[in-house]
């Protein structure tokens, strides 16, 4: 499948998945919490809980792989780390 396909097809699965989504919490992942989704990753990111229960977090690549930082458009927060 060509890239732009990938793109199209990807891009609607998210844009079905979050837009609308009311962000209810945000936080550092608990120890537990890092262990599941990233292994022996040794430092940690943010997830980002909405209202029907899901969440989103970033990581380095899509295997899962390690914390990965997320980057705003905000002047005061520019990029949230990993820690």
């Amino acid at each position: 499948m060509d890239n732009n396909k990938l793109k199209l097809q990807w891009g609607k699965k998210a844009k079905d998945f979050l837009v609308g989504k009311k962000i209810v919490d945000v936080y550092y992942h608990t120890p537990k919490q890092n262990e599941e989704i990233f292994g022996d990753d040794y430092s940690t990111n943010v997830r980002i809980v909405f209202s029907d229960g899901h969440w989103i977090t970033a990581s380095k690549d899509d295997e899962g792989n390690g914390s990965g930082v997320i980057f705003t458009t905000s002047k005061e927060i520019p990029t949230i780390p990993t820690i």
